[in-house]
């Protein structure tokens, strides 16, 4: 009986494996599928923290470190100061003398006093009254191209217009003053302009020829004698042909002397 039960148990088998067939379980998915969108965005991530870290190693260099042997306590860098936006895009710009800052002055010049008659000059000629119309005007033709091409052709540079619209704000803003007040803020707003141009050893026409400390005294100017006039045609040829011999004989002497 022996061939029965062997021979039952491979039929069984054989139906088993007929009637049940195993299912091949589906592979699984490949990673790079699985993570492929997290790591597109992960990848930008590390672009931008790449990009901050570059910006953040040009602006603080890394501490030196320190030999294994002699390990000492490195203390805590100090927190930078934040930059502004204006001076993170300069250092982005490219090497260009347009964009290089103004070279910093190598002494300053020492304050040079004024006197007091030129400080009393100015303050007579001070304005107490100003146009807001004039002085929007001004400012709004500082930004014409006539005016800016006027300025490179005079200075070589173009001109700031920033002076000329605080002129104008400072009129809007005292419009509704008092007179007395309107006119003593004037006097004082264009005092510190002049100040600021010409005060503090800055350059003025006193640099060529000193101002005149004192009155002119009534009678004693324009009394140098001048030359009648000659009317005379033949009177002016004659007397232009002997300034004219007088050069010549002027000149052969020195060619003389140099012969000599």
């Amino acid at each position: 009986m022996g061939w029965f039960w062997s021979s039952s148990n491979g039929d069984a088998s054989d139906n088993a494996s007929t009637t049940s067939p195993v299912r091949p379980s589906p592979p699984p998915l490949p990673q790079t599928y699985q993570k492929s969108e997290p790591k597109h965005a992960s990848g930008t991530d590390e672009e931008v923290a790449k990009f901050l870290s570059m910006i953040q190693e040009a602006h603080n260099p890394p501490l030196k470190q320190q030999p294994p042997s002699k390990p000492e306590p490195v203390e805590p860098a100090p927190a930078a100061p934040e930059k502004s936006i204006l001076g993170t895009v300069k250092s982005w710009m490219p090497a260009n003398p347009l964009y290089a800052p103004a070279p910093e002055p190598v002494g300053a010049k020492p304050a040079k006093p004024r006197s007091p008659q030129s400080l009393a000059i100015s303050e007579t000629q001070l304005p107490s009254t100003m146009s807001c119309q004039d002085a929007f005007d001004y400012a709004w033709h500082c930004h014409t191209p006539g005016s800016q091409l006027n300025s490179v052709y005079r200075v070589g540079s173009l001109r700031p217009c920033s002076e000329l619209w605080d002129d104008f704000w400072f009129c809007m803003r005292t419009k509704s003053w008092a007179p007395e007040a309107r006119a003593e803020a004037i006097k004082d707003h264009f005092r510190k302009k002049e100040e600021q141009k010409y005060g503090g050893g800055n350059p003025s026409s006193e640099d060529v020829w000193e101002s005149r400390d004192s009155l002119v005294e009534p009678g004693t100017a324009f009394k140098t004698p001048f030359d009648p006039p000659i009317t005379d045609d033949r009177e002016f040829e004659r007397q232009e042909e002997a300034r004219r011999q007088w050069l010549r004989d002027l000149d052969e002497e020195r060619k003389r002397n140099e012969g000599k």
